[in-house]
């Protein structure tokens, strides 16, 4: 029977049908054998560095992040931001793949960032598992054909009593077709395509292989980040509860997360270097420490096994006589049911060494830091996402793209959901943007306008003037949200907004929500009923300006973000809207700091887009808050763009 069902592809067996065959052979007494228990007492390395019975003293990191996998967890989804060479791939794929043959028989994908690569860990990593582990006799059927391997044991493609397991890349077709997995296992997640050949994201694909098992199923998402504003790891990790794993100072016993470290300010890995960035060594030893937050004392790389040990391997006793060890402590509440997230840079590793990995660092120093290895630096070792700051979109292309309407209207058949308006306040003049938002943040400027006056007084008549902009229709719609600059004439733009009742805020730049890397925060202001909106215009300028980079397609079809403009908007208009360039500056230790700088070029107008932006983040915002408070989204469920978009396409049809 299992040997059908792996043929199911070529048969078209339907997705309730597979699932009721496979579940008459499945157990249905809940497992308590932990993973990390099976494999310890089953799983024999036979190749590399650590050749021997596996043990996960050689990675306490990955214990717990294993044992979620184990069949009496809960925990249904777990995340891993991950740097490199942290022993993941034995330790948390190929020990899962192993104690689901064994222990937990079930339908199991394993997928990867390519088919070829699926195929070849499969042929030489999960073939040298199941025969090294003592399962073997356990793949496969009985039966044989004539000049065929033994039925239900292919390359890709693995049977076994109770279960099968089906390995490819994020295209297999058995993540598009309707076919039910109760585990999945994927691994290099920022290396799937964003779309997977139109059927959509692949993160919603694959948990949609796992809806017919209810709360009854496992993933397992594992990568190294890549970069910032597409990296699926990151995402994920955000949806959970973010652990980080607290290591205890040998001298004082506080517990803290490993980072890197910054001139000037207490813990982190340290380093000496000479002024031609080569690293100092005295006695034959790297001059590389790891500074305790707490008390500043110092710790080394031989230092590891001891601050690495958890509660299992009895943890070891500081200098103040306290026993401590290592634990993992989650830093947020999941925004996912049964979530857990982690975060593991390259400091923990007992694979690679800090000495490594600070020659690499001063390598890329010495070299300027150039955008493409120090990226695989960021990535591989920090577990950090990469912050592409992308090209400055050109001129000649906004001016030579099709536009067919009009100031003050739309293209014919368009139909955004909602507007809003972002305004500049200078001293002579205010300036401000009518955008209009539709589905996955795809936007047509209705107009732009500028009114002279003082705006030193608020009952000069450039403020009626803006009132009676914000409170008209703009294609039959008001602006739902309205953003004005408070950075310039702050009390004046505070009282403005006062007078309205709703949906017109004051909003600055603020370098607290860039640090936390928000998008926008909401802040109430003393003496004023209006609350302020604090936002990230790094984030949004980036944003923006990957959206003016992007050109309509072959098909007539736009892509996400598309930015539309009236015919009447000339070369000047155009000139603001990309008067900034972003500029990297990076600190000795290679901390990166950006500045946007416009030279001498007047930048209103793109001023007035990152306001017009920030407030589409403000609606998606609100939403989200009512409908939780009305009870229509549970606390604990996500509420994602695409959920966004749907909602208010649902609610323009009850209209």
């Amino acid at each position: 029977m299992i040997k059908a069902l792996l043929d199911a592809q070529d048969i078209k067996l339907t997705a309730n049908e597979i699932l009721s065959k496979t579940r008459e052979i499945i157990p249905t007494e809940i497992n308590r054998t932990l993973l990390t228990d099976w494999a310890e007492e089953n799983r024999t390395l036979k190749e590399g560095k650590y050749q021997g019975p596996y043990s996960y003293d050689l990675a306490p990191y990955l214990r717990e992040i294993a044992d979620n996998l184990s069949a009496a967890s809960e925990v249904s989804e777990t995340a891993v931001k991950k740097a490199t060479r942290m022993g993941a791939t034995v330790g948390l794929h190929e020990n899962w793949i192993g104690y689901t043959i064994d222990e937990d028989p079930s339908e199991m994908a394993y997928i990867t960032s390519s088919d070829d690569l699926a195929g070849a860990q499969m042929d030489l990593r999960v073939n040298s598992l199941i025969n090294s582990s003592g399962i073997a006799d356990k793949i496969g059927n009985v039966e044989k054909r004539k000049g065929e391997k033994t039925s239900g044991d292919k390359v890709t493609q693995k049977a076994f009593p109770g279960g099968y397991l089906m390995a490819g890349g994020p295209k297999a077709p058995f993540i598009k077709r309707q076919f039910g997995f109760k585990k999945i296992a994927t691994d290099e997640v920022d290396e799937f395509p964003d779309d997977i050949d139109k059927n959509g994201d692949p993160i919603g694909l694959i948990r949609g292989r796992v809806k017919g098992y209810g709360d009854d199923y496992k993933i397992l998402w594992a990568s190294s980040p890549k970069l910032k504003h597409n990296s699926k790891i990151n995402r994920l990790y955000k949806e959970g509860d973010q652990r980080k794993y607290y290591v205890p100072c040998k001298h004082c016993g506080h517990k803290q997360p490993m980072k890197w470290g910054k001139k000037g300010e207490r813990g982190g890995l340290k380093f000496e270097h000479d002024e031609d960035n080569r690293l100092i060594y005295r006695n034959g030893k790297p001059a590389v420490w790891y500074e305790c937050e707490n008390c500043g004392g110092h710790w080394v790389e031989e230092d590891k096994e001891l601050f690495l040990s958890d509660k299992t391997m009895g943890g070891f006793a500081a200098e103040n006589g306290k026993t401590v060890y290592a634990e993992w402590r989650p830093t947020a509440v999941p925004r996912r049911k049964n979530m857990r997230s982690y975060f593991l840079p390259g400091f923990y590793s007992l694979m690679s060494t800090w000495e490594t990995a600070v020659l690499e660092f001063l390598e890329l120093k010495s070299n300027g830091f150039p955008r493409a290895e120090f990226q695989v630096w960021v990535n591989c070792f920090l577990a950090e996402t990469f912050e592409d700051s992308g090209e400055k979109p050109k001129i000649e292309t906004l001016l030579t793209q099709e536009r067919t309407y009009h100031k003050g209207s739309l293209p014919l058949n368009d139909k955004p959901l909602f507007v809003t308006l972002g305004a500049d306040v200078q001293d002579d003049r205010i300036e401000c943007e009518i955008v209009a938002w539709g589905r996955d943040k795809e936007s047509w400027s209705i107009d732009y306008k500028i009114i002279p006056g003082n705006t030193g007084d608020t009952e000069d008549a450039c403020w009626n003037a803006l009132r009676s902009i914000i409170t008209s229709k703009y294609c039959g719609m008001q602006p739902v949200l309205t953003g004005i600059d408070a950075g310039h004439k702050t009390d004046i733009v505070y009282e403005f907004c006062d007078r309205f009742e709703s949906g017109v805020h004051p909003v600055m730049g603020s370098d607290k929500v860039r640090k936390s890397c928000e998008y926008i925060k909401t802040f109430a202001v003393q003496s004023h009923t209006t609350p302020r909106i604090d936002i990230n215009t790094d984030l949004l300028k980036q944003e923006i300006y990957r959206y003016l980079s992007k050109g309509q397609f072959e098909s007539g079809k736009f892509p996400h973000g598309y930015c539309h403009f009236p015919v009447e908007y000339e070369r000047k208009y155009f000139n603001m809207l990309t008067a900034e360039e972003r500029i990297t500056v990076r600190d000795q230790y290679g901390h990166i700091n950006y500045k946007w700088d416009a030279g001498k070029r007047r930048n209103e107008a793109l001023d007035c887009r990152v306001y017009a932006l920030a407030m589409v983040y403000a609606y998606y915002q609100a939403s989200d808050e009512n409908l939780r408070y009305t009870g229509q989204l549970e606390e604990t469920e996500p509420f994602t763009w695409s959920d966004f978009w749907d909602y208010l396409e649902h609610e323009e049809l009850s209209a």
